[in-house]
């Protein structure tokens, strides 16, 4: 398993100490999730990520107006191998792009699941476990038969965030959070096991990254 931490746009004020800590730790390969960020937003991250030497970013989260030149650019700067997108029915669908693309472009579940017919478009499935757990715990009727999906559809990236029952988070009052504040709050994920990926498992947490590199270090024993 390859675990990646995650460069998050949730907290944009954030973004500038996240890129110092990586020059710091010396950390050359990131997840990225610039899905709050408007097209000159992330070009001006974009810019401050190619500052520096030998950075790959082997996955990213695009947003719904990310283009195909956006897609390229990427590929051929950051060593992009993987990208997920939001399925159609979801609230921020991505828009159709081009075609040849397609084969790097994995669909996440939110709010609803992938549908088969449009994971046998695209390369397969992006599972965010905590949006998953969060539906299991909450019995989402449009969870039903997710797992299923996994016998057909290639797994090539995930998403690793927090899961604290009870607790609302701050943008849909589920469980589901995109910050960690305890390692246990990771500890869902061993139920996951069998549907982890081989490589890309992003860490999609607002934490800084001294604190995701220690989570790393807690999931890789985690789920050894």
């Amino acid at each position: 398993m390859t675990f990646l931490p995650g460069l998050t746009s949730t907290r944009k004020d954030l973004i500038g100490y996240f890129i110092e800590d990586m020059r710091y730790h010396g950390i050359l390969r990131i997840a990225l999730f610039p899905t709050c960020l408007d097209l000159s937003e992330r070009r001006q991250l974009y810019g401050a990520l190619e500052e520096i030497p030998g950075l790959s970013i082997p996955h990213v989260h695009l947003r719904s107006d990310c283009g195909p030149m956006e897609i390229d650019y990427l590929r051929d700067r950051f060593e992009t191998e993987v990208f997920n997108i939001h399925p159609a029915a979801s609230a921020h669908p991505y828009l159709k792009g081009r075609d040849d693309q397609r084969k790097y472009l994995y669909v996440e579940n939110v709010e609803v699941v992938p549908s088969r017919e449009e994971l046998s478009v695209f390369a397969g499935l992006c599972p965010d476990f905590s949006h998953w757990e969060n539906a299991k715990q909450h019995n989402r009727a449009e969870y039903q038969g997710f797992e299923e999906l996994f016998k057909s559809y290639p797994v090539g990236c995930c998403h690793i965030s927090a899961l604290r029952v009870g607790e609302p988070n701050d943008w849909s009052g589920e469980w589901d959070h995109h910050g960690f504040t305890r390692f246990s709050e990771f500890d869902y994920l061993k139920d996951y096991r069998p549907y982890l990926p081989p490589h890309w498992l992003s860490l999609e947490l607002e934490n800084d990254l001294a604190d995701q590199l220690k989570a790393i270090d807690y999931l890789e024993k985690l789920l050894a």
